[in-house]
């Protein structure tokens, strides 16, 4: 593969923010970043993460192991998981590069702000870029035919790809999903507005409703006081459900502005799946986000949320900050499930002393580490968790969640360390 150079720009505007070289000679894999001088000389410039700052020096990458070969801030505007499975589908092979990857997802659709372009100047084209008509883009009121799809892929793979061409809409599939990642199916939707959202669905091994369990705990999360997704459920009348999560990277009147998105693991400069805790983010946090000390508390409050609804999906990449004037800000919360099944253990630690068991007698004995005094951590858990006690099974009945759902969930919920934190 010859040496790849790739305009890097931001936001609506494509503002030039710096280029990307990238060199793949079979399995090895290497890049270097370079900000643009021009970026450096505005006012509003910013690094485009913390282990990135501003200056004329190199950032090199190589591909190692579960670590991408990219920038990590490049790299979370990739898709993993089930946006690769896709794009393999599409490009008929498994051996691509981490650039193959990045460069197939459509630049309407990618997370955060990062746009890629074949060269410098006003005339360079988009890579992957937006179609005038929108029209590949489905609207939230006709995804029969992408649900279908993802159903027919997920049940076959090998079968769909050999009826792909027959299919209604062609590649309508891989053309709604994007830089979407995770294990579960996903696509991007438009409602009438214009505004976009990520369409959850469910999977053909699902036994309860998780659709309707998601976005549950999701409003239940914003009940008490925690700035989460704004979610509701899709095709309401059916068993499975899918769960519609509104996306927070993208606002203004008519939706077009794009918001600057990293994830955890990029926020403190880890690659693959390298350790770490809610202890390590608020350090972070305290040297790099805008309001430290709200942002902990919120933190903190997140993650005593996931213990109290056995949350234990909560890997970096399911933690994520928005760049703000002056830093960084968590993300509205995303990606929090109640885990049914026993002797779960969070992704996250909680510190490294207090490990990744998800206990509420550890979230207290950590609330120094969090700067929360041992009686405010008690008092803002005890209601927390008195609240969710009372409302969780409230919220899903407004979902139409039926008896083998209020069981899956209540086995996650309803556990000794919830009536534990009900007495504080």
């Amino acid at each position: 593969m010859p040496t790849r150079r790739i305009d890097v720009r931001i936001g609506a505007r494509a503002v030039p923010v710096g280029e990307l070289i990238f060199e793949a000679d079979g399995t090895r894999e290497t890049s270097a970043f370079t900000y643009h001088e021009s970026w450096l000389a505005l006012e509003r410039a910013f690094p485009l993460s913390p282990d990135m700052p501003l200056g004329a020096a190199p950032f090199y990458g190589r591909r190692d192991g579960e670590r991408s070969a990219l920038p990590l801030p490049i790299a979370d505007t990739a898709p993993d998981s089930w946006g690769r499975k896709i794009i393999e589908l599409l490009r008929g092979t498994q051996y691509l590069t981490e650039l193959d990857y990045l460069l197939e997802s459509d630049d309407r659709l990618r997370i955060g702000a990062l746009r890629y372009f074949d060269g410098p100047g006003p005339e360079a084209t988009a890579l992957a870029p937006p179609r005038a008509d929108d029209v590949n883009v489905p609207r939230l009121h006709d995804l029969d035919e992408v649900i279908r799809q993802a159903r027919a892929f997920e049940e076959d793979p090998a079968g769909y790809a050999q009826r792909r061409a027959e299919l209604v809409g062609g590649d309508l599939l891989a053309e709604a999903v994007g830089s979407l990642g995770g294990a579960r199916p996903k696509v991007n939707a438009r409602d009438r507005e214009g505004a976009l959202w990520i369409v959850k669905l469910p999977k053909i091994d699902d036994d309860y409703a998780v659709a309707r369990a998601e976005v549950m705990t999701l409003r239940l999360a914003r009940e008490v006081g925690i700035d989460a997704c704004v979610a509701d459920i899709l095709n309401t009348s059916q068993r499975f459900p899918a769960a519609l999560i509104r996306r927070f990277d993208r606002v203004g009147a008519d939706h077009s502005d794009r918001v600057p998105f990293i994830s955890a693991q990029t926020f403190l400069g880890l690659g693959g799946t390298a350790a770490s805790s809610y202890e390590d983010l608020a350090m972070a946090m305290r040297r790099h986000c805008v309001d430290p000390a709200g942002q902990i508390v919120e933190l903190y409050r997140r993650m005593v949320f996931g213990i109290l609804i056995r949350n234990t999906d909560d890997h970096l990449r399911n933690h994520g900050f928005l760049r703000a004037p002056g830093g960084w800000r968590l993300s509205p919360a995303f990606d929090i499930n109640p885990e049914h099944r026993s002797g779960g253990r969070m992704q996250t630690a909680i510190s490294e002393i207090h490990g990744n068991l998800p206990s509420i007698d550890a979230a207290l004995d950590a609330s120094a580490f969090f700067d929360i005094d041992r009686r405010t951590a008690e008092q803002m858990t005890g209601d927390m968790a008195r609240h969710i006690a009372g409302a969780w099974r409230r919220i899903g009945g407004q979902l139409g969640m039926d008896a083998r759902d209020f069981s899956a969930v209540g086995a996650a919920i309803e556990t000794e360390d919830l009536a534990k934190a009900c007495r504080l």
